[in-house]
């Protein structure tokens, strides 16, 4: 259901396709024109069409070191408003999917604006819950020396090593689920934040196998989505302007093929979200005369 509602809405696919293209290219140009002035006034040019060459890079990396340095900003500021619009669409993708009818452009910017805080607000506590999932990892490392060597000692330095990142992995994934149907909550529901909040929560606790799945299918379509970015560079040969056209061209597809991972995402939220969700009808004393 959420597939067949992330097809039909495939004007989003191209919203999501411009903003990434657009955050890309301010990033690109700059560097890209620093790349072809380097090589202008180089022979390596030539070498670099029939492969990398890894000594160029580091004399690039290093000799260009001043304006990367001056880039980090406009870097940090450009993550920072990447987020920002994410989660102003996040709000259109939501309430865009969970209806059963196709949704026009304009509604979806509608829906995203007035879904904009809530959601921005939920994406806050996740961020704040990942931090201390951080500092738990972390925690690991301050535990006096002595226990920390009688549990290494007594279980193994890989088992050990084993169930950290097992329990953090779990409670990483955890925090995703809760916060994205929380989300979702916020962007389908008319009520006061914490009021969808909990509802989103609620509605975890209450579907573990149903939300758990949407999350692990969604998790596993990305892994391959990512794993097929792989594929061009092992059977197509990089050396040559061919070569590098088809990598271009493959690159793209892998953006759409990501772009609708992330959208069959939302849609399955959404859908499962709105058809599972009860509804609670406050009932007034003078309803029951």
């Amino acid at each position: 259901m959420g597939s067949v509602r992330a097809f039909r809405n495939w004007r989003l696919w191209l919203v999501f396709y411009l903003i990434n293209f657009v955050f890309a290219a301010i990033l690109t140009i700059p560097i890209a024109s620093l790349v072809s002035s380097d090589l202008s006034n180089r022979l390596v040019g030539q070498e670099l069409l029939s492969g990398f060459c890894y000594r160029w890079y580091v004399e690039f990396a290093h000799g260009n070191a001043p304006f990367f340095s001056a880039l980090l900003p406009q870097i940090v500021f450009l993550i920072v408003l990447y987020i920002l619009v994410d989660v102003f669409l996040a709000g259109g993708f939501f309430t865009s999917f969970a209806a059963s009818e196709k949704v026009k452009i304009g509604v979806f910017l509608s829906n995203g604006s007035t879904k904009f805080f809530d959601i921005l607000l939920g994406t806050l506590i996740e961020v704040a819950l990942l931090m201390g999932l951080y500092k738990l990892n972390s925690l690991f490392d301050l535990i006096g020396g002595t226990a920390s060597n009688r549990i290494v000692a007594t279980h193994g330095l890989w088992r050990v090593g084993f169930w950290r990142y097992a329990v953090l992995l779990v409670l990483f994934g955890v925090i995703n689920i809760l916060s994205d149907f929380s989300k979702a909550a916020m962007a389908l529901d008319d009520d006061t934040f914490l009021s969808k909040l909990t509802r989103g929560v609620t509605f975890v606790i209450r579907h573990p196998l149903s939300t758990g799945g949407v999350y692990i299918g969604a998790t596993i379509l990305s892994t391959a989505v990512i794993a097929a970015a792989f594929l061009p560079a092992r059977f197509v040969p990089s050396s040559g302007e061919a070569g590098i056209l088809v990598e271009v061209a493959a690159g793209q597809i892998i953006v759409l093929l990501r772009i609708f991972s992330k959208l069959i995402f939302y849609a399955g939220e959404a859908v499962l979200y709105k058809e599972n969700q009860i509804e609670v009808i406050k009932v007034k004393p003078e309803m029951l005369e």
